[in-house]
């Protein structure tokens, strides 16, 4: 793993003036005098996230020059997998910096939050994960699901995490149903998603006008950040409609 001590923007206008001083900078500018760097703010644990960087000569135009990336955590936030291409693992939860370098020049600090990766999903309420739906209520139960993570103090809920609903309807071709996170909306959705609030996300299922269908399956999928499913993905609800 690569680290350096912490050196931020101060101390880079601080070599700039000394060098200027020196007249080290003079008429030269072909030199790198500027970094820009450039990253996601957050990563999920065990993502990934490839830092941006480009070394600026003094008349402020990009230089192809080798970049070198690292930490300047004590704490093992995040690791620095490839610094030359900056490739960057997401160890644990909590906040990480990154730094690029060319020569002695470095940039000012990226800060990126680790993100809890979920390890759980769950129907919020306890089991059977079916609900009946009886004329003229056109309007389900709350289908909620609880995505948490969890830690040697207990489980976490997770807040700000993508939860897909997905509805089906059976038979096929009977009257349109449709998924809502609101009482008063009627518009036709059967795909949507909704971010976690406290680990709880959740929808509800309308029968709008028509024949109605026999019955309503609703699928919950929860993902981590590399692609892979989360413990328990994807919930599953039945919404029974009785005439």
């Amino acid at each position: 793993m690569t680290r350096w001590g912490p050196r931020g923007a101060g101390a880079l206008a601080l070599a700039l003036a000394a060098a200027a001083a020196c007249g080290k900078l003079g008429p030269d500018f072909n030199q790198v005098v500027a970094i820009e760097v450039a990253a996601l703010d957050s990563v999920e644990e065990v993502d990934t996230l490839r830092p941006q960087a480009r070394a600026l000569d003094g008349r402020g135009d990009a230089v192809s020059t080798a970049i070198a990336w690292a930490t300047v955590d004590t704490a093992a936030f995040l690791e620095v997998v490839d610094p030359t291409t900056g490739v960057t693992a997401a160890e644990r939860s909590g906040t990480g910096h990154l730094q690029a370098r060319v020569g002695a020049l470095r940039s000012n600090l990226l800060t990126v939050r680790v993100l809890a990766a979920a390890d759980t999903v769950f129907a919020a309420t306890p089991p059977p994960t079916t609900v009946t739906l009886s004329a003229p209520d056109s309007l389900s139960d709350s289908l909620g699901v609880l995505l948490q993570d969890t830690t040697a103090a207990g489980p976490v809920n997770l807040t700000g995490r993508p939860i897909v609903f997905t509805l089906t309807t059976y038979p096929a071709g009977t009257g349109p149903a449709t998924l809502v996170t609101s009482p008063t909306a009627y518009a036709l959705v059967t795909t949507d998603t909704v971010a976690t609030s406290a680990g709880l996300a959740a929808v509800q299922v309308r029968i709008l006008p028509g024949t109605p269908p026999d019955h309503v399956v609703v699928e919950a999928t929860a993902t981590r950040a590399v692609g892979t499913p989360v413990l328990g993905s994807p919930v599953s609800f039945v919404v029974v409609v009785q005439p």
